[in-house]
């Protein structure tokens, strides 16, 4: 949406979590917020993370979601609305907007729409249906959950797919921003193999980000490359049991001098990834996660998981299959000058151009 393509003043609301904490889709709204006004769009963030932070002055931090809703519905100035919270019942309100004119945009980044459908009772499921069929426009984040909104007799006129990726501005003292430490211990190993948990989750009991899956592959991968080094940024380890566990099975393993986890919040990720040999992601659910991007953004080869639709020129793996997961990390190894060079040569699209296409559409009615 070029200034001259825009035919109406647009101003924004992005709701949702703002860093820190520095999760996919928090860093999203971020980059998000950032490029459109680099396009001369007005833009307001309403954060609903929680915990006192810093925050831009041009943020509104909810602190009370539901006085915040009552307020907001008589009194939003913005003309689309783009809700990126995972809360259908504050995706539901929100959509009421439209009978005040506005427009309403819902980014599905994960599996809050299939988690709604498998265990909600019936009301919630037709609160999701009412909801997805009164907003303006649905942004899928992968292909997977661009047919499950679609199997709901929602519109394809009204439904895109656009991954959430939109890329860092990079800055020479980023590099300065990652602890020292972490930078002892990548010069210290070769292999280097970077990962990423916004935190301990389980899924149906599931380890969610395949922590455990990271730690079996570390065992496998020190019989054969003995300096082998795994970084794991992991900002919320709340999960003290779990923690504690894995760091036992760790030492019992002797593996502490090749496993770092960072558990502070770093406000920029991507030195690290750009400088391992290899980024991992072994989720067992998934949406488009901002970190493959990112990683292959920077050139490095990506070993993930087939847990969800993946971008082209990353290296799957089985889901949960340790002996596939390992495969393929060795695969990669033992050949990585053939999969650095195919890391180089991709090209990564940034989410940003659809979103603006869709922002533009709603406000102009322009055609794809």
């Amino acid at each position: 949406m070029d200034d001259g393509e825009r035919n109406k003043p647009v101003k924004v609301a992005l709701l949702g979590s703002y860093p820190p904490p520095y999760g996919g889709v928090s860093v999203h709204i971020k980059r998000l917020k950032c490029k459109l006004k680099e396009k001369g769009i007005d833009c307001v963030v309403y954060d609903f993370s929680e915990g006192q932070k810093d925050v831009p002055d041009d943020n509104v931090v909810v602190r009370n979601p539901l006085k915040w809703l009552v307020n907001y519905l008589f009194t939003a100035k913005e003309s689309i609305i783009h809700v990126h919270t995972s809360s259908w019942q504050l995706r539901a309100a929100i959509v009421l907007l439209e009978l005040r004119g506005k427009k309403t945009v819902i980014s599905i980044h994960g599996e809050s729409l299939r988690d709604s459908l498998r265990k909600g009772n019936r009301i919630k499921k037709r609160l999701v249906k009412f909801t997805l069929k009164r907003a303006s426009f649905i942004i899928a984040a992968n292909q997977d959950i661009e047919r499950l909104v679609l199997s709901l007799g929602i519109s394809k006129q009204k439904v895109t797919v656009a991954a959430p990726f939109i890329p860092q501005v990079v800055k020479e003292e980023d590099y300065e921003k990652v602890p020292q430490y972490v930078w002892s211990f990548i010069h210290e190993h070769k292999p280097v193999i970077s990962a990423n948990a916004f935190s301990i989750i389980f899924r149906d009991g599931i380890d969610l980000y395949g922590l455990d899956l990271i730690v079996e592959l570390t065992t496998r991968l020190k019989r054969k490359y003995q300096k082998v080094g795994i970084v794991i940024c992991l900002p919320h380890a709340e999960n003290k049991k779990y923690f504690d566990k894995l760091e036992q099975e760790i030492k019992e393993r002797g593996l502490s001098e090749h496993i770092l986890f960072i558990t502070r919040h770093l406000d920029v990720v991507y030195p690290i990834w750009q400088e391992s040999d290899i980024f991992v992601r072994p989720t067992v659910v998934d949406g488009d996660a901002l970190s493959v991007r990112e990683a292959m953004y920077f050139k490095t080869p990506v070993v993930t998981s087939d847990a969800c639709p993946r971008p082209e020129g990353v290296t799957l793996f089985k889901n949960r299959d340790i002996d596939s997961f390992t495969d393929n990390v060795e695969m990669v190894l033992d050949n990585y000058d053939q999969f650095k060079c195919k890391a180089e040569s991709i090209e990564v699209e940034s989410g940003i151009n659809k979103i603006l296409w869709v922002y533009n559409y709603l406000v102009n009615g322009r055609e794809q």
